[in-house]
């Protein structure tokens, strides 16, 4: 009697769980593997389903960053797959029951997404058939080895090795060595006694380092940064309370925050999301970067298309078009450059000065983004959110020239600064911490150094004059971007070291660009060995594979043929045919 086949899964978040959830359902009645035995291996160190990110056990002050009717954890009838069907609850669904009174239109706490999750895991798992059997390890994945004959061997931090004839990498987000920089702002830190805080997730950042009243240095206005503000604020006994009938907010101080002194490279936060109660955000159908479009510039040979000359000014006319679609005259003409740098040429006297222009550009977008009907930047948003699934169907096709990833990042920037920013009501908290006292604006590209008579990190600005900004903790508030040459994961790095694996290229022989990317088939998600040839057993999705695929953190949106879960299904059917023709 032939063993179980295996299969082992490498992270439980939300792709690791539709993988799982795709496995059992082509293992099901349904699927063309109903009846075999089979084992699963789910290894996740933190809550299965939940993952890393979404655990449900953090602070209600951070928030989803889109709206709870556009999430699931479960494929629908529009999702395009080879193996059975199988449905199950939206978040909005599990929430009639489970949170009564979410709004498909609210930004929900991350914490009750964890919830959903982590119980929709735990309904896939009890579904499995009666020959599935599905094993948790509660643990991290730290190598994986060939053995004589078609098998793998994980091996778990906890000292178990696994057997299986099939490896599914859904890692998510893993660890990065620190950059040059973060050494350098490191090793001065310790030699003056001073606080540097790195890139990382928000949670497991050593916030409660950071003294009441005393000034923090802080880099990066985007989604991290809300994250760490809330933290710093709301976490330590701050509220905001009503300040008039327009959302206006005041804040009411605790006395436990610290004085957060922020800027970035574009000296501005990400602009806020639409949030109208009652509404479901628009959609943008392409007029310019279209259908047709799209099929001219994937016809080409791979590595011949130009991002700069040839796409960004198809995302610029669609951005335009839907611009002067509002028709309000006194907005002007669609400008791209200012738009991405609104700060570029203005300098102002000083911090004070700034944060006065600065507040009332952020009521103007908070306005905005509780009237996108009318205003044409949150037209041009809604145009730029649509084309970027364009751009990763282009990024799967091969045929970017390598060159063009270096401008996929300037997109990827611009992309997320106009369209993937907070909700309105984040915009609103900000400008109340700014009135408070409690935050203050240092200016675009700010240069930090340490000054070594006084023992403070210091920070200067071109956009603002007057004295420096100086303290004694700094606090880099952006997650590290996703490098397999920098990766701190074990997995990951020794899969490289054992040839198993190999960087990701783009481009052709003429001009290549690492990505940073786990080199892995577009279509058909398998693992490149170092000598190109794929494997027929090893698979990786998502984050790890960003480059092959483009802007793989996006989630699966319900009813909407989720990419999430046509890749899951892929990857699922792929495995169970490659394990069940192993060898005895």
């Amino acid at each position: 009697m032939r063993r179980p086949i295996s299969v082992a899964v490498v992270g439980a978040g939300p792709r690791g769980t539709a993988v799982v959830e795709r496995l059992i359902a082509n293992l099901g009645p349904h699927g063309p593997w109903a009846g075999v035995p089979a084992e699963l291996h789910v290894v996740e160190e933190h809550t299965p389903g939940a993952g890393r990110v979404w655990d449900p056990a953090q602070p209600e002050h951070l928030l989803m960053n889109t709206v709870a009717g556009h999430a699931t954890a479960f494929p629908d009838d529009t999702v395009t797959m080879d193996g059975p069907v199988t449905t199950g609850p939206t978040l909005m669904e599990w929430a009639r029951e489970h949170a009564p009174g979410l709004e498909p239109w609210q930004h929900p706490h991350r914490a009750l997404m964890g919830r959903y999750l982590a119980w929709a895991h735990e309904r896939i798992v009890r579904g499995a058939a009666p020959a599935t059997r599905v094993v948790p390890h509660p643990t991290r994945a730290v190598g994986l080895d060939g053995t004589t004959g078609d098998r793998f061997r994980l091996r778990l931090a906890d000292g178990t090795a696994l057997l299986a004839d099939a490896v599914v990498l859904a890692t998510g987000h893993t660890d990065q060595l620190p950059s040059p920089e973060g050494r350098a702002l490191a090793t001065a830190a310790d030699r003056h006694g001073l606080l540097y805080l790195p890139p990382g997730h928000p949670r497991e950042t050593r916030l409660d380092l950071l003294p009441p009243g005393e000034p923090v240095l802080v880099r990066g206005l985007a989604l991290n940064f809300f994250d760490q503000l809330a933290l710093l604020t709301a976490g330590r006994g701050g509220r905001f309370a009503p300040a008039g009938p327009d959302g206006r907010l005041r804040y009411l101080p605790s006395g436990r925050e610290p004085l957060v002194l922020a800027g970035s490279g574009r000296g501005v936060p990400y602009l806020a999301r639409n949030q109208v109660p009652g509404r479901m955000p628009a959609g943008h159908t392409p007029v310019h970067f279209d259908r047709a479009a799209l099929a001219r510039l994937t016809a080409r040979e791979p590595g011949t298309v130009d991002f700069a000359t040839e796409v960004r000014p198809l995302i610029e006319r669609e951005a335009a078009a839907a611009w002067d679609g509002v028709g309000d005259a006194a907005a002007g003409p669609f400008d791209l450059a200012s738009v991405d740098r609104p700060l570029s040429g203005r300098t102002f006297a000083d911090r004070a000065e700034f944060g006065g222009w600065l507040r009332e550009w952020l009521r103007a977008d908070m306005t905005a983004a509780r009237t996108p009907d009318r205003s044409p930047l949150k037209a041009a948003a809604g145009a730029v959110t649509a084309v970027k699934g364009q751009v990763r169907r282009l990024v799967a096709s091969g045929v970017l020239s390598g060159a063009s990833y270096r401008e996929l990042e300037w997109f990827r920037s611009f992309g997320a600064h106009l369209s993937s920013g907070p909700p309105a009501s984040r915009i609103a908290e900000l400008i109340a911490l700014n009135e408070a006292g409690v935050v203050e604006f240092v200016g675009a590209r700010p240069a930090v150094t340490v000054d070594t008579g006084t023992g403070r990190f210091t920070v200067t600005s071109p956009t603002t004059g007057g004295p420096p900004a100086t303290a004694r903790a700094l606090l880099d508030a952006w997650l590290p971007g996703q490098d397999l040459a920098g990766t701190a994961d074990p997995l990951l790095g020794g899969l490289v070291a054992a040839g198993l694996a190999r960087p990701h290229t783009a481009g052709t022989e003429g001009g290549t660009e690492p990505t940073g990317a786990l080199d892995v088939g577009a279509d058909d998600l398998r693992v490149r060995a170092a000598d190109g040839r794929p494997q027929p057993r090893l698979f990786a999705v998502g984050i790890p594979i960003e480059g092959v695929h483009w802007n793989t953190p996006i989630g699966a949106r319900a009813r909407a043929d989720a990419e999430m879960f046509r890749q899951a299904d892929t990857i699922a059917r792929s495995a169970l045919t490659a394990a069940a023709d192993r060898s005895p």
